[in-house]
């Protein structure tokens, strides 16, 4: 072996070595410190406790509550916000992954597809502002037009700019996975007798299903973890409710509220943050495991 490969295979091997080793500290960071919070708190009463009000008094002379870190409210509105994105960005960018893989003329793919995958890399607080300054007046004055009453801030502002946010994502992921279908089964299904419409539905969708499945998965875990949208759209309450129509909060936009301002760091307030993180961290990682699985199990291979 060459030295100038030894040396390149040493460096790319040292690479992958370090972010390993990164990754695998800040889980124990993380979870050092969420374990340090279950030690003031009952992991019982932050995973099943339908009350949230981490406020606790920072001096032993100081007025101020115990504070109550019962996690359910929080939870409920970071899957109510994100069911809601899903409805949103599963259709168009699914619909929009059919057209353009199947329907659409080279040119136009060639030109439409990267100006919707850049709308991908607009940065969040984008999308938020947009929400906060066009979006949500426009939701409550149709609430108030149809007489439905809708809270400035609310999850379904919030949850339908997010799905805006995740359709590129899921768009190009599934574009691509339904591309790779053999063309010799789209051609056998037409020369059956098969329209396009019964072609894209019952030889395409079906042969993709896997990828698309892990398209929708992964956004999932992109609208889980989003932060900027709902600091922004949803509000900072938490609101234990299944109503998208009023304000509610997610785990990320408690973390940036707990780590804000003059805080112990060893306080129960500022470890939430901590367990938090360390519960989105599992989500995600379960929701990753499931879209590797899907993809794997169920996909087809061609000869």
């Amino acid at each position: 072996m060459k030295k100038s490969d030894f040396l390149i295979k040493s460096f790319l091997l040292i690479s992958t070595v370090a972010s390993i080793l990164v990754t695998v500290l800040i889980i124990l960071s993380v979870f050092s410190e969420t374990m340090r919070f279950f030690s003031f708190v009952s992991p019982l009463e932050f995973f099943f406790g339908t009350q949230w009000s981490p406020q606790t008094a920072i001096r032993p002379d100081q007025a101020g509550s115990s504070g109550a870190f019962g996690a359910v409210p929080i939870f409920t509105g970071t899957v109510l916000i994100t069911f809601v994105a899903m409805l949103v960005a599963t259709p168009l960018g699914l619909l929009s992954a059919i057209y353009l893989s199947i329907y659409a003329s080279p040119a136009f793919r060639n030109g439409f597809k990267p100006i919707l995958e850049i709308l991908a890399g607009v940065p969040t607080v984008i999308y938020g502002y947009f929400a906060v300054v066009a979006f949500s007046p426009l939701l409550r004055m149709l609430g108030e037009t149809l007489d439905i009453p809708i809270a400035s801030e609310s999850a379904l502002s919030a949850g339908i700019v997010m799905g805006i946010m995740i359709t590129p994502f899921i768009m190009s992921l599934s574009e691509d996975v339904m591309s790779a279908v053999p063309k010799s089964l789209v051609y056998g299904s037409l020369a059956m007798g098969a329209t396009p419409s019964e072609t894209v539905w019952r030889v395409i969708v079906p042969a993709a299903l896997p990828g698309i499945m892990g398209a929708v998965l992964l956004g999932i875990s992109r609208g889980i973890g989003e932060t900027m949208i709902v600091v922004m759209a949803a509000g900072l309450n938490a609101n234990l409710t299944a109503n998208p129509l009023e304000a509610v909060t997610t785990a990320t936009v408690q973390i940036v509220t707990l780590l804000v301002g003059d805080h112990e760091f060893d306080s129960p307030k500022t470890l939430a943050a901590f367990a938090l993180g360390f519960s989105l961290f599992f989500m995600t990682l379960l929701l990753n495991m499931a879209a590797q699985f899907i993809v794997k199990r169920y996909r087809e291979r061609y000869v």
